[in-house]
């Protein structure tokens, strides 16, 4: 279908600091799970877009990695893919917790430095209002005031959805008239493969604790799909490696007597069979690569390259 003059497109980008629910209000927008969440820090990796497809315009949102001092080559890739996804958006949403205390941190003042010479629309998104009282986010509102001219200052909670027309409604008004850059009800351009590895490895921060879950990544080995005489999916079986960085760590992971695997491959089966729509075999293999979040051609292999 080709899109009326009046259709608007763009690509968003969302900042900020870890655990402000940046990849919650992705999942949200898209009305599915495409971006994986935990309580750990530095969940989200790669840039991960989203696509918001409606009549009379199409939002590509990309979800970029928390905002952080990197101390490996993996964290200097995490930045890059920030920085650059910050560089070619049309719309910046910054988030920040509505529970924040009143003043610009020296994370958040970077970007917005990045930001004052770019004129690039900025909205400031306050999360997590569900569980604040909204009379105490004028302070807040105020400290990002001073800061910055943002665009537009929006209360949301991407846990409940409260909020969401309203910021959509403002992401509309600063794209410019534009075509599809996805097919019509295009989801994300992450494949099946790509989500499922990421599922798998949510269940590993879910599971596990200390310094183990920035330790693993999850690579798909195989990806077999079966079906049935009239063409549908029946069934896929998935090979999988689990990469950690050292012996002890191999073995929590693997727990008493498998426990711990079992658990992880138990729980990651369900979330995969529920994104692919079909039953799903899972196998899953532990190898241990010391320090690989340095080592170049591991993480290349991993699909964290320029």
């Amino acid at each position: 279908m080709t899109p009326s003059p009046e259709f608007r497109s763009g690509f968003v980008s969302l900042v900020g600091r870890p655990n402000v629910g940046k990849s919650t209000l992705l999942n949200q927008l898209a009305g599915q799970r495409l971006a994986i969440t935990s309580p750990k820090p530095q969940t989200t990796r790669t840039a991960i877009r989203a696509i918001l497809d409606q009549p009379d315009a199409q939002i590509v949102f990309v979800d970029t990695p928390g905002l952080h001092q990197p101390k490996s080559k993996l964290g200097r890739y995490m930045s890059e893919s920030a920085r650059m996804a910050l560089a070619e958006s049309d719309v910046v949403l910054l988030l920040i917790e509505a529970g924040f205390s009143p003043r610009v941190l020296d994370l958040e003042q970077k970007v917005l430095n990045q930001l004052k010479g770019s004129e690039k629309p900025v909205i400031l998104v306050i999360n997590k209002v569900d569980i604040n009282e909204k009379e105490a986010i004028l302070p807040l509102i105020a400290a990002f005031s001073q800061a910055f001219d943002f665009t537009a200052i929006i209360p949301v909670s991407a846990k409940t959805g409260d909020g969401m027309e309203v910021l959509v409604g403002e992401i509309k008004k600063h794209l410019q008239p534009g075509p599809r850059f996805f097919p019509e009800d295009s989801l994300t351009d992450q494949t099946e493969r790509m989500i499922a590895a990421e599922l798998i490895r949510e269940q590993i921060l879910r599971k596990t604790h200390e310094e183990i879950p920035h330790g693993t990544a999850v690579s798909i080995e195989s990806f077999k799909e079966t079906f049935d005489d009239a063409g549908e999916r029946v069934r896929v079986t998935i090979e999988a490696t689990i990469l950690c960085e050292r012996d002890t760590h191999k073995g929590i992971i693997i727990g008493k007597r498998g426990s711990m695997l079992t658990a992880i491959g138990t729980d990651a089966r369900k979330e995969i069979e529920a994104m692919l729509d079909c039953p799903c075999y899972l196998d899953l293999f532990i190898r241990v690569r010391e320090d690989w979040r340095n080592r170049q051609n591991i993480l290349n292999d991993l699909g964290y390259h320029s």
